[in-house]
């Protein structure tokens, strides 16, 4: 990495992300933590606190807010001025330091590959070892497929999209464009459908349905997404799925939701648009969240959730009143053993009426 502070301005100002250049236009070599910075390195603060370590170890450049860079201005660093610095770390490192998942060691396409005759490989795709790709899978230009993934026929890959190691599609399922499919996910799994009979032994009801998976998505590591019974589970632009996580069948879920580690989603459920659900999200089936809700603390929904807010515990309720709950929780013995001796000197004075 060899660039200088004025090219990074000029590469993002006209979206917005740095919105000025000043002090002197030093050259960066890589961009590093604050706490492992050297003469040459751009760093991001956000914070005042870190004034004296940029002082002390003069790096090269700093990407800050304006309120920071006002008093960096004697520091003798590149100062890039970001609104939002946050952003500013993860577009600049997509676009300095990211892994090249294109760079491979070995052929474009490898030769242990077993591709079938149907399908087209864009000249600009990588295909890894041992990959299977079925018969009438479509491929995009600039798709990355690595080791060791099947794509079932049918399935289709969209522009851009990078499937991690040991991952499955599922046949007919259809992933997007610039979708970050990481290492173990299965992708169109049949959904968990069962009928019993009068003994209660039970019988699989087949899941013909596919999987929906659209733009700019990205699915954690060993995460399980069950095909519709009929139709579609569809996975809404702009969604990011934590590892370990499972997205049962007919699912909904809305776009730029966020869902964090081992949140359980049944089925039918439906999430509106930039719902947030923590680590460990459960829902019962057949239930609707509403737009920008944020579950916490291991939310439970028993219930459809129609108001955009923050609840949390199971069964969710709004925060506020969760924490007034929580707050009286560990006294609950000592409230029961009260009310208890309360209601033996209640008898006790009406035996002496």
């Amino acid at each position: 990495m060899n660039l200088l502070a004025s090219e990074v301005f000029e590469r993002f100002k006209a979206q917005g992300l740095i919105v000025d250049h000043r002090g002197p236009d030093q050259a960066i070599r890589r961009l590093a933590p604050i706490e492992d910075c050297a003469p040459g390195d751009l760093v991001f603060v956000d914070h005042v606190k870190y004034l004296p370590q940029v002082r002390e170890l003069k790096p090269a450049a700093v990407v800050s807010t304006e309120a920071i860079a006002a008093e960096l201005t004697d520091a003798g660093v590149s100062l890039l001025v970001a609104p939002n610095v946050r952003l500013a770390i993860a577009l600049l490192k997509q676009a300095y330091a990211d892994r090249d998942v294109r760079d491979v060691e070995w052929p474009r396409v490898h030769p242990s590959a077993v591709i079938h005759e149907s399908v087209a490989v864009p000249g600009d795709a990588v295909i890894g070892p041992g990959v299977v790709l079925g018969a009438e899978v479509s491929l995009e230009p600039g798709v990355v497929i690595m080791a060791n993934t099947v794509v079932e026929k049918k399935a289709k890959i969209g522009r851009e999209t990078v499937i991690h190691p040991r991952c499955t599609v599922g046949y007919e399922c259809e992933i997007g464009a610039n979708v970050i499919l990481k290492a173990g996910c299965v992708i169109g799994s049949e959904g968990f459908g069962f009928a019993q009979d009068e003994r209660r032994r039970n019988y699989r009801i087949p899941h013909t349905g596919k999987v929906i998976i659209e733009d700019r998505v990205v699915i954690g590591a060993n995460t399980n997404i069950d095909r519709a019974t009929y139709g579609a589970t569809i996975i809404r632009s702009g969604a990011v799925v934590d590892a370990l996580c499972h997205i049962g069948h007919n699912v909904e879920i809305g776009e730029d939701c966020i869902l964090c580690a081992h949140t359980g989603i049944s089925g039918s459920t439906r999430f509106g648009k930039r719902v947030i659900a923590s680590g460990q999200t459960g829902t019962l089936d057949h239930i609707t969240v509403a737009d920008d809700v944020v579950l916490l603390h291991r939310a439970g929904l028993h219930n459809s959730i129609k108001e955009p807010g923050m609840y949390a515990g199971g069964p969710a309720q709004p925060l506020q009143q969760y924490l007034k709950n929580m707050a009286v929780f560990p006294r609950l013995h000592e409230m029961w053993t009260r009310l208890k001796n309360l209601e033996k000197k209640i008898a006790e004075l009406a035996k002496t009426e």
